[in-house]
């Protein structure tokens, strides 16, 4: 999304020397307010918004840092990386906390998908317990391979580790079902609910309400700011 410079507002405040300044400071105060939005305000937006599953944790760097921005002829553009050097990118799974809707499929998800025709939701209060989460609470790759790994086998064979994870359907074993459990000597615990329609869930944060607003309130004051210097420099 971007926000665009209007000067049409401001123009007939100003002289005629200041006029001829506008362009240059219009693309400055916009730098400023992307690296404003960047650093500080989105980050502190999200540490308010954002709580993992349950209620428990913070975002973590790596979604605090997940916004881009830049500045060409007098509009600032934003957006989310859409790179991910693990899992799914910011750009991916930020769309549901900025717009609601339809989660964002993860790679365990998915094969969970493809091997038993449901969605899988994660009971993130046993996960934690068994040390599966990463600090960013989600569930850790090596253990979300173990997951699939144990289902996809046809056998009911423990692991090394003596964990077995199993799909349980409706009243199979006396387990409640459907779900994903995983097994270890006596200790059974769910790790993924499956539900038979896509999950979905309510914006977390009103993204472009929230720069709307944020631009509203501040450019004035960082246009004049930035007027000020341009006349100062002449």
């Amino acid at each position: 999304m971007g926000v665009k410079f209007n000067d049409k507002v401001l123009i007939d405040k100003l002289t005629i020397i200041e006029k001829t300044q506008i362009p240059f400071a219009a693309n400055q105060s916009l730098k400023r307010l992307g690296h404003l939005i960047k650093t500080q305000l989105l980050p502190a937006e999200m540490q308010r918004s954002f709580t993992a599953p349950g209620g428990a944790g913070r975002p973590v760097p790596f979604t605090l840092n997940a916004l881009l921005h830049d500045t060409k002829n007098m509009r600032l553009t934003l957006s989310l990386k859409k790179e991910a050097s693990k899992g799914t990118s910011p750009a991916e799974y930020l769309y549901s906390a900025f717009y609601g809707g339809e989660v964002t499929m993860t790679p365990l998800t998915s094969a969970i998908k493809g091997i038993t025709n449901m969605y899988g939701v994660p009971a993130y209060g046993n996960l934690s317990k068994l040390g599966a989460l990463t600090q960013r609470l989600d569930i850790k790759r090596s253990y979300a391979s173990a997951i699939v790994s144990g289902l996809s086998k046809k056998s009911s064979k423990q692991s090394q580790s003596g964990e077995r994870f199993i799909y349980v359907k409706e009243g199979r074993d006396g387990l409640r079902g459907p779900t994903v459990v995983r097994m270890k000597g006596s200790s059974v615990s769910t790790i993924m609910n499956l539900v038979n329609s896509k999950p979905k869930v309510d914006v977390a944060l009103e993204y472009k309400k929230f720069i709307d607003k944020t631009a509203e309130e501040r450019l004035p004051s960082l246009l004049s700011l930035e007027l000020q210097r341009a006349m100062a420099s002449r």
